[in-house]
């Protein structure tokens, strides 16, 4: 097992959690990660294009190794 921390960004700005977690390797951190921030998604989407929500893995020596984002984009296209 391994030692993960988050830290999420959102329309509010950044917040790093203090709290460690176990997982079995940085892919399931990774997955946990995806689940938390389709349940950031549910309390508001970004509303401009340089906006995004995130979660950031980081190790257990507090490096994030993994980045996991959610941007939206608006294109206009030619009628």
């Amino acid at each position: 097992m391994s030692s993960f921390k988050f830290r999420f960004k959102d329309q509010d700005g950044d917040l790093a959690s203090d709290e460690s977690y176990e997982f079995s390797d940085l892919f399931a951190a990774i997955a946990e990660a995806k689940r938390v921030l389709g349940e950031m998604a549910l309390d508001g989407l970004p509303g401009q294009p340089d906006e995004a929500l995130a979660v950031e893995v980081l190790n257990s020596d507090g490096i994030p190794v993994a980045r996991i984002g959610l941007t939206i984009s608006v294109d206009f296209l030619a009628a």
